[in-house]
């Protein structure tokens, strides 16, 4: 049973302004050094372990990985900690992961903290065992765990594991943890959390043993106790050691707070320099990671727990995505805040706090496309498509194009986008826009609650694309359209003008307004108090949460099985609650809708028909379709044309993005 997370009292509201209340008291607490037990840090921000997939297919670090490393250590982290590194063969999380298993494995991550360290940041390696969350497909071996109880989401029945099992991993723990440190790292850090094998061990809920590995909490500490202690007796005194801890998995019969103090407490007394404070397992993991329905820093009152009761340095995590919360957690929760997320984003992020810069950090949307996108392929962000790697579209155009003249039609994300990447490859762009202003359905995508974010990255694009016009290579016109004299002296049209809702009747029809999901998100008034919203894709379910939250008496149809798909899993779970919560009577496997004056008749296959009185309006969400280039505006016109965002092809911001950066 998963339990809800019981968001503290106090906590304020998401900021409209991704700035927020960020001062210069905020910014010496994030720049001030500090210490993780023997290791030196530079400032308060740390790089936490996240899957980036970026690792050969048998776990060596590759160059990618160390570029992917190596660029939020320029942009001045204080420690980088790789992803979950695997210690054993039974312990694989995914295929793919990282792994320092043999010597070799563990010599492959030298080039990583020597770039690292040249950097400035101090380098961990987190050591993972993946315990009952994996898969016999994925280690070839069954799951092995503190007992034979098996992960309700994973749900293969582990091997409870021998005393030699354990034995065998604690030396397993540290020979890797050697092995990191003839690498050049400063520490490792234990993944003792979200449910993985030594978190399993710490479990009431997973470790039913009643031998010397498990039963009270003193024996449900002895295994991870074990693995501290024996790292300490091969790495020495100088080597950091941080575990990593759920403080509270939110299921029934896990840990809690109260038992994790006592837990943390155990771990310090093995030999544990540090703390990272974290929740959850995969049970409960659509909280693991917090979406943007999850206030900010829902778990840093975890880590004040934790740290008032060892009294080590303690790291905060979980949705620490702008500065000033980063300054609001170090002041009174604790030492030190990983920001994992906000650092896909924009590696650069400690950077712009150093330069008095943060309204230039690009924000992170927390939605999570990151987590997604790494079951089985590299790692991907909707707002930074390139993620930092040395080779990205803006290094791979050709020196022909450089100093053509380009229009850009289309001042939403993939025409900003375009526009600023056209710039920076050294063109002279202008870029027109129909409406006054600039960004597109980003707007409209920042209205349904909890969506601040899409309005913060709209406000980074919107000045940077200022910014690239502040130095002469593009202007930029709105308040009309293009045409043709527009395409006079340029080579080549880049056409952003994005996408329309797909017009659709239904049978009876005539005497309801139909109104696109557009229109009615900017002006609700045009559909009434009992809006019928057709399509419950990403789109409609969000637009339905925002006209619902409004006061609205919303119904939601959709003709697939499932609300919300395409959405990606954490987000479509917490909007269909979401929904149900703002009470939307939603319907999904919808055959057919037809209206009888103000009644819709909605047949659902295998459930019959349904009808719904007193609808006021017929709200269209279900498909787009891109805006054609108009005949009239390249006739007689012999340069390239190219297509980005919706106007090529309907998807996400991601997919505009990278669109957008291949026009270079």
């Amino acid at each position: 049973m998963v339990l809800r997370i019981a968001i503290p009292d106090g906590l304020p509201a998401v900021s409209r302004d991704y700035v927020g209340d960020f001062d210069d008291a905020g910014r010496e607490l994030m720049l001030r050094p500090g210490s993780l037990g023997p290791v030196d840090l530079r400032c308060r921000v740390v790089l936490p372990a996240m899957e980036s997939n970026l690792g050969t297919p048998d776990g060596f670090v590759t160059p990618d990985a160390v570029a992917y490393y190596g660029a939020r250590a320029d942009g001045g982290v204080g420690l980088v900690i790789t992803e979950n590194t695997s210690v054993h063969p039974s312990g694989l999380v995914a295929p793919g992961m990282l792994r320092i298993e043999t010597d070799a494995q563990g010599e492959a991550f030298k080039p990583l903290a020597d770039r690292v360290h040249g950097a400035g940041a101090a380098f961990f390696v987190q050591l993972s065992h993946a315990g009952r969350q994996t898969l016999s497909s994925t280690t070839g071996m069954e799951p092995w765990g503190a007992s034979d109880v098996p992960c309700p989401i994973m749900k293969e029945l582990p091997r409870a594991m021998t005393d030699a099992d354990v034995r065998m991993l604690i030396d397993a723990f540290a020979t890797g943890a050697l092995r990191a440190q003839r690498a050049g790292a400063d520490g490792v850090e234990l993944h003792m959390a979200h449910g993985y094998l030594l978190c399993g061990f710490l479990s009431p809920d997973q470790n039913r043993r009643d031998d010397a590995w498990g039963g009270d909490t003193d024996r449900r500490c002895a295994f991870p106790g074990a693995v501290v202690e024996a790292i300490r007796s091969v790495c020495g005194d100088g080597f950091a050691i941080q575990c990593r801890i759920s403080a509270d998995e939110y299921v029934e019969g896990g840990i809690v707070p109260d038992e994790a103090v006592e837990i943390a407490r155990r771990l310090v007394a093995a030999g544990a320099t540090s703390l990272h404070v974290s929740a959850c397992n995969y049970e409960s993991m659509f909280w693991n990671i917090p979406p943007y329905f999850l206030p900010e820093a829902p778990f840093s009152s975890l880590s004040r727990r934790v740290r008032e009761a060892t009294k080590v340095p303690v790291v905060a995590v979980g949705r620490i995505h702008r500065p000033e919360v980063a300054a609001r957690v170090l002041a009174t929760e604790a030492d030190f805040v990983a920001m994992g997320r906000a650092l896909i984003a924009d590696p650069k992020l400690v950077q712009r706090v150093r330069e008095r810069r943060p309204e230039r950090i690009r924000p992170c949307l927390a939605c999570n496309r990151c987590i997604a996108s790494i079951n089985g392929h590299r790692l991907e962000c909707s707002v930074n498509p390139t993620l930092g790697l040395p080779r990205g579209p803006l290094g791979e155009e050709s020196d022909t194009r450089i100093g053509r003249g380009v229009l850009v039609v289309g001042g939403g994300i993939a025409g900003l986008a375009a526009a600023v990447a056209s710039v920076e490859a050294g063109r002279r762009v202008t870029l027109i826009e129909r409406s006054d202003v600039l960004g597109g359905q980003l707007d409209i995508a920042s209205m349904p609650p909890a969506k601040e974010p899409v309005g913060w990255y709209r406000s980074w694009l919107i000045g940077e694309v200022r910014r690239a016009a502040g130095g002469g290579g593009l202007e930029i016109v709105t308040g009309r359209s293009a045409t043709r004299a527009d395409l006079d002296g340029n080579e080549e049209l880049i056409w952003a003008a994005g996408s329309r809702p797909t017009d659709r009747r239904f049978p009876g029809d005539d005497g309801l307004p139909r109104v696109a999901l557009d229109d009615a998100m900017r002006e609700p008034s045009l559909v009434g108090a009992r809006p019928i919203v057709v399509g419950a894709g990403p789109g409609g379910a969000e637009g339905a949460h925002h006209l619902a939250r409004l006061g609205l008496d919303v119904v939601l149809i959709e003709k697939r099985r499932k609300l919300g798909m395409g959405l990606i899993p954490s987000l479509r779970y917490h909007l269909v609650e979401e929904l149900e919560a703002e009470g939307v009577t939603s319907f999904t496997m919808v055959r057919e809708l037809r209206f009888e004056g103000a009644t819709a008749c909605i047949e659902q296959r295998r459930r019959g028909t349904h009808y719904v009185e007193d609808i006021t309006a017929i709200v269209l969400a279900a498909g787009r379709h891109p805006v054609p280039v108009p005949t009239s505006l390249t006739e007689g016109w012999t340069g390239t044309i190219t297509k980005v965002g919706d106007a090529e092809h309907p998807a996400s911001m991601y997919e505009a993005l990278v669109a957008a950066g291949k026009v270079v």
